[in-house]
Formats: structure tokens, C-alpha cells, sequence
């Protein structure tokens, strides 16, 4: 029997609710029926239906026709459509996600008037990183009609056989991601008739969907045309059926509207202007009145803001220092160092430091894209307070293209009023382009071994503090603090710090974490021994992600997290979107692990391979699992046959063509295999999709250089006419880009070849100049060993000092 609306209302909770629009949900809006666009296609050019589906008859119309004129006739009774009634109440609520087949844009309207923000997936090119990680999704199964590849656009109106050929991967994504959404939530499929065919298919996959999930969750028919003996068959297949339209079905919700749609607001903050930053965002002085967990740090977990306010960490050398910078009108400071020299809390101190001279305080949370122009509203908002605030941005090379955007806008404005603390080390720092405020308004601090006055903070520390003195153990007891001082210094010169159980230890550290795994039950090594082995390569783990690699139950997962306490823990990411992460205490911890457990090529290849096909694209999580396997440092590198890395790359180029990073390292792994047509053909595809950027013009050049040097057969003055065109490709990207360190490198790198071909110095001496002219005007120290690297090469150094070379930028977009 058919529920009544009001009891479907009262179920519903939107955080927790998918809609999806079917066909006829939006013919009240005046949206066309399937018959009506028939009509005006056979009206438009001349073709009689013969009975043929949509489907069908479209796509006998674009043999007939050409393709742009197909989708021009259908544009007509789509042109002045506009969202009218209680459609444009959709934007009030949170809704989990939005899922439509109709091609018409009346939700983006509807959004776009209500100025919120949406999230809008129309092709596998849209799967990539996206802003506003607290906006609602819409997901467009079969695309939009004001985009189509015939307009010149990557995305494609879904309309003949051929259209689902083409983008069954993009749909078939789209469904993987709404497999993982029903899970524990209501979907309402909002339509117009049960007899209408495309509602049964809709209808007939979510209920496969919501039996392939693994979870309990729940599917109601929203249908405008009353039908009760269509309703009695659904409803012997669990599907629950309630007639009504959009008007009736969002009267009725009306009661949901001030639960869940008010923004906290505190009079004076400067999160007023921008609340949007709330769940991306830690508040320090929140943070900081959080209970302290002595044990966990003292095992490896950073220390929180609590745990340094409650006085369970010792004083840092580099703290006040970078406290006084900030006071002042300076922009920023760089914390640099190897993993496990305490950076992070290092950080954390400076801003609880500056917090109790009056700054707000915040930390920018890692698995989220940094908001550029919030940050920027936030700064405008605290010079008009007249108040000061520090953000914490950890592992600031994984942001750095966001972080350049906000120092220079910062810089522009001369607004002093947001300072940013950004760690990183420097293997990861170096190499990449940054602002030149980085320098100019900014200063690196670095971060070594503990010095002497440090450990004597430590052994402060650990005597007058219980809960830490506990902890040590018996392994210094009896000695003196001259002989524990001793001891002491000598581990802190051959060990990192990473924690103070290792610091304290007379074991080595590996036998530590080696044992600590032997002492797990064999299901639980597993899991640990991937999610390290994942972490260390910098695959963002999360919950979903392990259940799909591993088959585990969902059902498990609070038995397993319990029995992995303070080895891996769960954070929420995305509480709505069902996303919480998974991570182990310290990455050099997780790095130990991974060096024991996956130390052959064949074992690390087997896991990238389970990890792509088990990528969900549509997560932004999951994309930047895809940018960051692509680190030149920790993913794909760990794999030395560059055609084992392509295969993966172009795995991921198939998974989202949309990501710039894996298609710049294939590019890249190209060119230095010498397949010089493949690379040049890779070029052209990538700047047709993108259009050009500093890296894909970078290795234009480079595959330029490696023709002249390395194609067999070919005369002198061919080479150097090569060269001529590398040369002029430089100078094309320099007019754009005149200080980009690595265009003037590899500009340099022509000038070098054009001189020993032709022993002429002008292109040299002209690279050279420019690169001397931005180390003045930027101010980067890489600039220098740059300088300083082509000087000895045109000197005829070894070829060792290649060592110094700067490595080439895989992970920032110009």
C-alpha cells in the first residue's frame, strides 16, 4: 500500500537523503517530455519518428544529419526554461547528494540563484579535486544540454547508442558512487509515472545498487500520476511507492527547513563572512580545551593542541623565533625538515604561542583543498575587526599552488592581518615553484636534530611531569641526569626524534614497530601492513577505500578499529558523504613498516594496481590519491621500469582524464624512454584537452632537446635548427612566465646543447641573464643552486654535480 507523503516527510533526514530526478520529475517547471521533444526533433528536420525511441531516432538523425545540428534542434524547447515553484527550495536543504538523467540545468539554476554552492559532474573530465568540500553533488547521468563535444566541450549529451558506448566508464563511476551513498540513507526517485519505462530502469539499478551495498538503506518512488496497481508490484520488491508532486513533497519537509538549514554565526568572528570554512577548518582555541592523551604522543601521534597546553611537550628552539616574525608585519614562516623532527608540533606551539597574544588561531585540514578566496575574505574581515589570526597549513607542498595564490593576493592588498605557518620537508619544498612572497614577506626555518638546551627541556619534561614519567620505562632509571643527558645526545644524533618511546628506547626503532606488528592477530597485520604500505606512497586512506581493497564487512570495521588502537586510527572527513580516514601515528613509523612488509618492486606494483582499480573518482579523496602517486618521491618512483609506471599512469588517465598529474609524468616518462613520437603525440592531446601550462611547456622543450641530441641520421644543421625551435618554444612560455625557475632551466639546458653544436654563447649568456634577473626578484635560494649548477656545467664539471640539477615540477599548475 502506497505511504502517505507525511510519513515519508517525517523519515526524512536531508543529510542523509539522495534525490533523483527521473524523467517528467521536472515537466511542472515546464521541462519537455520524451514524446514533446520527439515532436519538435520531427518538426525541426523533417523526419518522421516511425515509432523509434529517443534514443534510436537521435541516433538515426545524426547519421542523416550532422551531429551539431541534432543538438541545436534539441536545444529549442530547453532555451528559456527556468526553475519556478518549490524546485528553487532545493538549495535550502544539505542534501547527501543529487543524482538526474534529464538534460535540462533547472538545479544549477536553482542553485545558482540561491547563491550555493554545487558541485556538478557531467563527464569523467569533472572527476577531479574540487572546491567547496561541503557542497552539495549533483551527478548528470546522462550530461547537461548546454555542453556537448560538438560545441567543442569535453562532456557529452547522452542521447544514441553510440553516446552510451562512449561514456559507459563516466556513468558507470557515477553508479559506484551512488552504491556507496544508499548505504545507511533514503534515495527518492522523484518522477512523473510509474508506466514511464526510464523510471523502471532507474528504479530497477538503485534496487540492485542498494543489494550490493552491504548496508541497510531505503528507495521510495515519488510519483506525481497516481497508479496503485504499478505501486502494489513495487512494493513486493521492497520499494516503497508514494504519489505526490515536488510542490506537495517539499510543503511537506517544510518543517525539516530550521534544523537543518541554519549557519552557526558568533557576532564579531571572523568565520561570520565565510562559515563555509567551518568543516575544513580546526579551531585552535577549540582544539586546545580537548582532552590530553600523554600515551598516544608518547607512542607517535603528533601532539595535539591540548597535549601541548596541558604542558606534555618541551620547548623548541625555533618557536620564539618564528613568534617574534609573525608579531611583526611579515606574511609567513617555513618550517623545513625530515620527517620525525617534530615539525608539526613545533607548529602547533607557535600558534597556541601566538593565540595568547591575542591571534585566532586555525589549521587547515589536509584532506581538503585550501579555499583561496575565503581565506582572503577572512583576511579583509580581521583588518576590518582589527584583529589578527595564524593559519597552520601541514605538509604545505601537497597546497603549494593554493598557498602562492593566497600569499600574493595577500601581498597585493598589503593585508598583514593572516600570517600562514606552512611545513613541509625540504626534498618536497625545494623543487617546487612558489610565490616570490614566499621570500619576500616570509622566511624557512629549519628544523634539525634536538640541540642541547632541547634535551635538557625533555629531561625537564619527563622529571617533573607524572603522566610522562610513567611512560619512559625503567631503561634510564639509576643513571644521572648528567649520564641520561649523555645518553640522550648521542640517540638524538643518529636517530630522528619521531617519539619519545623511541628517543628513550635502548632498542632500535624498526625492532619496536617489527615487534609491535608480530604481536597482532594475522587479519590485523594485514590491514595494518596495506594501510601503511598505502600511506607511506600517499594514498589518502579511508574507510571505503580499505573495505573495497580488502572485501572486509562494513559490520567490522568498529571491531577492527578497536583492536588497532594507537596503531591506526579513524577521523572524520566528510561525516554527510559517509568519508572517514584512516591513518597510522608518524609517516616514518608507517615508512619502517612498509620497508619491511613490501621491500620487493613485484608486491608495492600488485598493490598500486588494487588501489587504482578500486578508485572511486567522484570522491575528491580519491583524486588526490591519484596526483599523489604520482609524487615523485614516494609513489610511482618506487617502481624503477618507467613501462610499469605507464601502465599505471594510464590507468588513471582512463580513470580521470581530467587530472593533469598523471598525464605530465607519462609525458615525462616518455620523453626520457625515447619514444620522441609518443610523447610529442601525448602533447598535443593534453594541450587540446587543457591548453598549455608550465610543465607540459616544459617538456615540449625538453622533448625538443632530446631529438636534437639523440635522433640518429640527421645532419648538424638539423639539430641546431631543432634546437632553434626549442629555443623559441622557451621563449614563447618565458614571455608568460619570465620567472618560473624551471622554464629558465630548461632554457638554460638549450643554451648549453646550442653550444656544443655551434660553440655559440648567445643563447646561453641570454638564459643565464634571465635567470640572474629572477633570483633578484624572487629571491628563491633554488634559484641560486640553479645558477650556480649551469655555471659548472658550462665550466665542464663532472658529470656528478648533475646531483644538483633541479628536479623537475610534476604537482603545480600554472
Amino acid at each position: 500500500m502506497p505511504i502517505e507523503l507525511s510519513r515519508l516527510a517525517s523519515e526524512i533526514d536531508p543529510t542523509q537523503t539522495i534525490l533523483f530526478f527521473g524523467a517528467g520529475a521536472s515537466i511542472p517547471s515546464g521541462a519537455p517530455s520524451v514524446e514533446k521533444l520527439i515532436k519538435v526533433l520531427e518538426g525541426t528536420l523533417g523526419e518522421s519518428c516511425d515509432g523509434y525511441s529517443l534514443r534510436e531516432f537521435t541516433g538515426i538523425l545524426e547519421e542523416k544529419y550532422t551531429r551539431k545540428q541534432l543538438i541545436e534542434a534539441l536545444r529549442k524547447p530547453f532555451s528559456s526554461l527556468r526553475p519556478t515553484g518549490s524546485l528553487l527550495n532545493l538549495p535550502l536543504y544539505k542534501w547527501k547528494a543529487i543524482y538526474t538523467t534529464n538534460y535540462e540545468t533547472l538545479i544549477e539554476q536553482c542553485y545558482k540563484k540561491h547563491g550555493t554552492p554545487l558541485v556538478v559532474y557531467e563527464s569523467n573530465f569533472d572527476f577531479t579535486v574540487h572546491g567547496h568540500a561541503d557542497a552539495v553533488r549533483l551527478f548528470k547521468l546522462h550530461g547537461s544540454i548546454d555542453k556537448d563535444v560538438s560545441d567543442g566541450h569535453a562532456a557529452r549529451l547522452i542521447l544514441t547508442d553510440n553516446d552510451y558506448d562512449q561514456t559507459q566508464s563516466f556513468r558507470e563511476g557515477l553508479y559506484d558512487r551512488l552504491r556507496a551513498d544508499v548505504n545507511g540513507a533514503n534515495l527518492v526517485i522523484i518522477g512523473h509515472s510509474l508506466a514511464d519505462e526510464h523510471i523502471r530502469e532507474i528504479a530497477n539499478r538503485a534496487a540492485e545498487i542498494a543489494g550490493k551495498s552491504g548496508g541497510i538503506s531505503r528507495i521510495t518512488l515519488l510519483m506525481y500520476s497516481r497508479d496503485e496497481n504499478r505501486a502494489t508490484l513495487w512494493e513486493k520488491r521492497g520499494i516503497r511507492v508514494c504519489f505526490g508532486g515536488l510542490d506537495d513533497f517539499f510543503s511537506a519537509i517544510a518543517s525539516k527547513l530550521p534544523a537543518t538549514s541554519p549557519v552557526y554565526t558568533a557576532s564579531g568572528h571572523p568565520f561570520d563572512c565565510c562559515p563555509s570554512l567551518r568543516p575544513v577548518t580546526i579551531d585552535v582555541a577549540h582544539a586546545a580545551e580537548f582532552e590530553s592523551n600523554s600515551a598516544s604522543m608518547f607512542n607517535g601521534w603528533p601532539a595535539s593542541y591540548a597535549d601541548i597546553q596541558a604542558g606534555l611537550t618541551f620547548n623548541r628552539n625555533i618557536v620564539p623565533d618564528i613568534v617574534e616574525h609573525l608579531e611583526g608585519a611579515r606574511l609567513c614562516a617555513v618550517i623545513l625538515g625530515a620527517g620525525g623532527l617534530g615539525k608539526t608540533t613545533a607548529a602547533r606551539q607557535v600558534l597556541l604561542a601566538l593565540r595568547a597574544k591575542g591571534f585566532y588561531g586555525w589549521e587547515h585540514k589536509s584532506d581538503f583543498q585550501l579555499q583561496v578566496s575565503d581565506w582572503i575574505d577572512i583576511a579583509r574581515a580581521m583588518s576590518s575587526l582589527g584583529v589578527k589570526g595564524v593559519l597552520f597549513i601541514d605538509d604545505a607542498h601537497s597546497h603549494l599552488f593554493e598557498v602562492s595564490q593566497l600569499l600574493d593576493a595577500l601581498y597585493a592588498e598589503r593585508i598583514t592581518t593572516l600570517k600562514l605557518v606552512l611545513t613541509s620537508s625540504r626534498n618536497h619544498w625545494n623543487p617546487r615553484v612558489k610565490s616570490a612572497v614566499v621570500y619576500k614577506a616570509g622566511r624557512e626555518f629549519g628544523m634539525g636534530r634536538l640541540q642541547p638546551n632541547e634535551i635538557d627541556s625533555l629531561l625537564n619534561l619527563v622529571e617533573s611531569n607524572p603522566a610522562v614519567r610513567g611512560l619512559v620505562g625503567d631503561d634510564f632509571s639509576g643513571f644521572s641526569r648528567f649520564e641520561k643527558r649523555r645518553r640522550l645526545t648521542v640517540r638524538c644524533e643518529s636517530e630522528t626524534f619521531v617519539c619519545m618511546k623511541n628517543i628513550f628506547s635502548t632498542e632500535k626503532f624498526d625492532d619496536i614497530i617489527l615487534r609491535e606488528y608480530a604481536s597482532l592477530r594475522p587479519e590485523l597485520q594485514e590491514i595494518y601492513r596495506l594501510v601503511a604500505a598505502m600511506e607511506s606512497s600517499g594514498i589518502r586512506v579511508h574507510r571505503q577505500l580499505v573495505i573495497r581493497l580488502l572485501g572486509i564487512p562494513a559490520t567490522s570495521i568498529a571491531a577492527i578499529l578497536d583492536n588497532l588502537t594507537d596503531i591506526v586510527s579513524e577521523y572524520p572527513i566528510n561525516v554527510r558523504e559517509g568519508l572517514y580516514g584512516w591513518r597510522g601515528r608518524h609517516s616514518v613509523i608507517v615508512g619502517i613498516l612498509t620497508r619491511y612488509k613490501f621491500h620487493e618492486t613485484a608486491q608495492i606494483t600488485e598493490l598500486f594496481d588494487k588501489v587504482i582499480d578500486s578508485i572511486s573518482p567522484t570522491y575528491d579523496i580519491e583524486v588526490r590519491t591519484i596526483r599523489e602517486m604520482c609524487n615523485l618521491e614516494t609513489g610511482l618512483s618506487r617502481i624503477q621500469d618507467k613501462e610499469t609506471q605507464n601502465r599505471l599512469l594510464r590507468k588513471m588517465i582512463s580513470i580521470a582524464p581530467g587530472e593533469r598529474v598523471p598525464r605530465h609524468r607519462l609525458i615525462r616518462n616518455m620523453i626520457e624512454m625515447g619514444e620522441f613520437e609518443k610523447s610529442d603525440a601525448e602533447i598535443r592531446i593534453y594541450e587540446k584537452d587543457f591548453g598549455r601550462d608550465a610543465p607540459v611547456a616544459r617538456y615540449r622543450i625538453k622533448l625538443l632537446i632530446s631529438r636534437a641530441i639523440y635522433t640518429s641520421g640527421i645532419l648538424p644543421e638539423d639539430r641546431v635548427a631543432i634546437l632553434n625551435q626549442a629555443k623559441d618554444a622557451a621563449l614563447q612560455s618565458l614571455s608568460r612566465l619570465p620567472n618560473h625557475r624551471h622554464l629558465l632551466a630548461s632554457y638554460c639546458d638549450v643554451g648549453i646543447e646550442m653550444h656544443r653544436l655551434t660553440s655559440g654563447y648567445e643563447v646561453y649568456d641570454d638564459a643565464m641573464g634571465r635567470l640572474k634577473a629572477a633570483e633578484i626578484e624572487v629571491g628563491d635560494p633554488e634559484i641560486s643552486k640553479t645558477i650556480r649548477y649551469y655555471e659548472r656545467v658550462m665550466a665542464g664539471q663532472p658529470d656528478e654535480v648533475q646531483a644538483e640539477a633541479t628536479p623537475e615540477l610534476e604537482t603545480s599548475l600554472d
